[in-house]
Formats: structure tokens, C-alpha cells, sequence
């Protein structure tokens, strides 16, 4: 599995409502259609901040889901939730998994 995350703040006035609703239509035009999606966690951080987790089933998926990024229907609404200059993304690829 591999996982993007992505940390960043609100932009002004821009509710986390406003970010669910975004989010929620990102997912029902565009996202859940994606070879190898799998979810897409929100969630607050201790600072203000947000940190979205994206799941993909592998890194092929997740790269051809970013050059795809380009044909998200209203985009726009979408980039302006974060505060410009606030986003900061990593990956992750599991190598290993504990479990109970």
C-alpha cells in the first residue's frame, strides 16, 4: 500500500465544513473512479493544521492518479481551502505491518 500525506492549514475564511463538502465531491466526480484508490482519511492536527491520508493499492496507482490531477472537475474550489504556502506532502510505502 502507499499512502500520501499531505499537512497544510485553511486558507481564510474557509470553514471545515467547507473543506468536507470540497472533499466529498472531489471523491463522488473524480477520486473513487481511480485505478488502486482506496480512501482518503481528514484529520485535524494539534496545531490547527489539517493532514489528509491518501491510500492507493501502489505507487503506479498513485502516480497516474497525480498526472490525472489535472482533469479534476471544479479544481479550483478545491485549492482554494489551503493557505498558500501551508501544504507540505510526503509518501509512504508499507514495508511491514504489527498487528494485534
Amino acid at each position: 500500500m502507499y499512502k500520501d500525506i499531505i499537512s497544510y492549514k485553511l486558507a481564510e475564511g474557509v470553514s471545515e465544513e467547507r473543506l468536507i463538502e470540497v472533499a466529498g465531491q472531489i471523491i463522488k466526480d473524480w477520486m473513487r473512479d481511480l485505478p488502486g484508490f482506496i480512501s482518503w482519511e481528514i484529520s485535524t492536527n494539534n496545531d490547527g493544521g489539517y493532514t489528509d491520508i491518501v491510500c492507493w493499492k501502489s505507487t503506479d496507482d498513485a502516480k497516474n492518479a497525480e498526472k490525472e490531477m489535472c482533469n479534476i472537475p471544479n479544481a479550483a474550489d478545491w485549492y482554494k481551502c489551503y493557505l498558500e504556502g501551508s501544504v507540505v506532502s510526503k509518501n509512504t510505502t508499507k514495508i511491514k505491518i504489527f498487528e494485534k
